[in-house]
């Protein structure tokens, strides 16, 4: 392979981020995360759902249910840190919880264990719902509503997976994922609040209609600045 290639390689590289108006260097917004709700997020929707789900689906129900609060109220529910896998976006400690949770609870107790080959179940009934405020509640219900019952079907966390391809925040790397050139990207809160596509060809190839309401570009730079400083103020 030549220099010219690499070259060419990097310039389209530059070009693709530029023109998705991604910064090649750009602070992440960041929030404590606790282990206790995030924990608590996973089991009020694993509960929900039956008390057992694949675990990559149940990472898709707490994206949508994240994505829905930070659009709605300027913060995620499990404060998580986001990031875009080839399967979508993910929380990288609430994924943690679910396929290592020996090492995450250690000693302790685990209150989600595998199942079976990629499906997690409740070990434990005990939930501690005095973690969620309403909002938290009305996220995840929303992610339970729209999404849930498209990964009880037969290999329906592959279609979450599809679905969770069209939001921008996933969207924007899909040349970087389609071509082998990463396998893992930072995922930012603050596109969350763009809008999909609602033709996006993800959405088209399911039959999908997204639930999520547009935001204006007014309404997205005031969730941005709240978000901003509600994060600010957690971190000092």
């Amino acid at each position: 392979m030549s220099l010219m290639h690499n070259a060419v390689d990097f310039e389209i590289l530059i070009s693709y981020r530029y023109h998705q108006m991604e910064p090649l260097y750009h602070p992440k917004l960041r929030f404590p995360f606790s282990l206790e709700k995030g924990t608590a997020m996973l089991q009020y929707l694993l509960r929900a759902v039956g008390g057992e789900y694949n675990y990559m689906g149940l990472l898709k129900l707490a994206f949508f249910a994240d994505r829905y609060h930070v659009r709605k109220h300027a913060r995620p529910v499990s404060m998580d840190d986001y990031y875009a896998f080839s399967y979508g976006p993910g929380g990288t400690t609430l994924k943690d919880i679910l396929v290592e949770p020996g090492v995450v609870f250690f000693e302790k107790p685990c209150p989600i264990i595998r199942s079976r080959e990629y499906y997690v179940v409740l070990a434990s009934s005990e939930l501690q719902e005095v973690q969620f405020s309403k909002s938290d509640l009305d996220a995840m219900d929303f992610s339970l509503y729209h999404f849930a019952e498209i990964g009880k079907r037969y290999r329906g966390e592959f279609v979450l997976s599809d679905i969770s391809h069209a939001y921008p925040e996933w969207d924007k790397y899909a040349l970087l994922f389609s071509s082998g050139k990463t396998k893992r990207e930072d995922i930012y809160y603050e596109d969350f609040l763009m809008n999909a596509d609602r033709r996006h060809p993800m959405f088209a190839k399911h039959g999908f209609d997204d639930p999520f309401e547009e935001i204006s570009e007014d309404e997205q730079a005031d969730l941005l600045e709240e978000m901003r400083e509600f994060s600010s103020n957690l971190n000092t």
